[in-house]
């Protein structure tokens, strides 16, 4: 899919303004539609194919698409890290680090106490050399979230580069207040320019599908929309080269309770799918297991969990959204130069009364704010299509793409069952309890239907 997906900037439109649910006329902003690989390539025996979303045409007989059993065990969180969604498409999983955590000594003090300045320096000063050569090699623009991983990056950046870096920050409905007001205390600390980027929220729905395809896997949130919205904006504005703090979180262990989390997210998503599956699904594997532990038996839980979230969550927004833009994404907390230092450092010294990242937070000390430096993480993966101001849009373009027409070619899915859960949604209120779970469900359900329906018009490289 690498050929179609890199020219998806090409089709920018900019529209001048647009209207609040309400019907208010709203402050001009950038509108980002990027067309749909389907407006591109033709079907044959078909005319000429609308932009617009969803349809409600009957399946097409193809040999390609996805592969029904990779899709009913997607659902279920069993997928392997070889087995592609896509038929006749293997993936080759890079190898895991091949690194431990030093173990606790056992008269350590309290973290980041007498002692530790050393192994401090020594983790800041690998994060400040992987800076310097990409900024040496001309990335003078940084994601700045407003946390402290890109609060750092950012000023390491300006450090080298005074005077040339940009820091680019997302005004969306969903994005965290507190984040966004540091990031403007950073930005006036270091010195740097903030552009800040307006996502409206009218704008998502449209873009559900075109992330999809430039992603080339299923999406479980409209954040990760809004990031395919941000980098098409950065490029539209001059943005080629970013850093971006993605995998902090993974390998400095920012927030030590995401295992936990994440296992009791998957029995969620586990319990809903098979709502929906038809069964019985042969070749589901071990459903009780975690997805982690599916692969990498040599490494340990720590790293196949982070591997696995980097794989599956992070980083194809990341990367393949920013791709599809023609901007390219540099990663350092990911350069092994700083990931080797940080995943040897005894676990003691990263995670102290609940707040992750403890000796790096110490090691910043004077390079950002306190306010950044001690700000404690804010959930990520909370937000879903069902609490935005454009909730009817976003029904409307789920239940176009969950037609029987559309989720029959899967084979795995029942039509019926999908529709009820659907209909369930639309009475739910987004603060209830199920409400994170059967959204993330509808997203991806959509996702496959659109992945397999692309795939199937002619995808030269999926999940490439």
């Amino acid at each position: 899919m690498s050929a179609s997906s890199g020219d998806a900037s090409s089709s920018l439109a900019i529209l001048p303004s647009y209207q609040s649910p309400s019907g208010e006329p709203q402050e001009s902003v950038w509108r980002l539609l990027a067309l749909p690989l389907r407006g591109r390539i033709p079907v044959p025996g078909e005319g000429p194919r609308s932009t617009s979303s969803a349809d409600d045409r009957g399946p097409i007989s193809s040999p390609v698409g996805l592969e029904p059993a990779c899709t009913a065990a997607f659902l279920m969180h069993t997928l392997s890290p070889d087995r592609s969604l896509y038929r006749g498409v293997r993936r080759v999983a890079p190898p895991l680090p091949d690194v431990r955590r030093e173990p606790t000594p056992a008269d350590a003090a309290t973290p980041c106490q007498e002692g530790d300045d050393a192994p401090a320096r020594r983790l800041v000063s690998a994060c400040a050399d992987v800076v310097s050569t990409r900024v040496t090699a001309g990335a003078f623009d940084v994601s700045l979230s407003g946390g402290v991983d890109s609060a750092v990056l950012c000023a390491l950046a300006a450090r080298q580069a005074p005077g040339r870096v940009r820091a680019w920050s997302m005004d969306v409905h969903f994005a965290d207040e507190t984040e966004r007001r540091n990031a403007r205390m950073v930005a006036r600390a270091t010195g740097v320019e903030l552009v800040d980027v307006p996502i409206p929220d009218a704008v998502l729905p449209d873009l559900f599908e075109p992330t999809v395809i430039a992603t080339e896997t299923p999406i479980l949130n409209a954040r990760v929309i809004a990031s395919f919205a941000f980098y098409a904006a950065a490029r539209l504005l001059g943005a080629s080269t970013m850093l971006s703090g993605a995998g902090a979180d993974e390998v400095l262990m920012g927030n030590p309770n995401a295992m936990a989390s994440a296992a009791a997210r998957i029995e969620e998503d586990r319990r809903l799918a098979r709502t929906v599956l038809r069964g019985p699904v042969d070749n589901l594997g071990d459903t009780q297991a975690m997805p982690w532990s599916l692969g990498g038996e040599e490494a340990t839980e720590e790293v196949r969990y982070a591997a696995w979230v980097l794989r599956e969550l992070v980083l194809p927004p990341e990367r393949r959204s920013a791709r599809a833009h023609k901007l390219t994404i540099h990663t350092p907390y990911l350069d092994t130069r700083f990931s080797d230092v940080a995943l040897a450092l005894p676990e003691s010294s990263l995670s102290h009364a609940g707040m992750g990242k403890w000796l790096f937070r110490h090691g910043v000390r004077g390079l950002i704010p306190d306010e950044v430096r001690l700000a404690r993480k804010t959930p990520r993966y909370g937000h879903t299509a069902l609490s935005s101001p454009m909730r009817p849009r976003w029904l409307e373009l789920y239940r176009a793409w969950l037609a029987p027409s559309r989720l029959e070619p899967l084979e795995v899915i029942d039509p019926k069952a999908t529709l009820a859960l659907l209909d369930h949604s639309t009475r739910m209120e987004p603060d209830t309890a199920e409400a994170s779970a059967v959204d993330r469900l509808l997203m991806r359900l959509c996702s496959l239907a659109m992945l397999h329906a692309h795939a199937a018009r002619g995808s030269s490289c999926p999940e490439s």
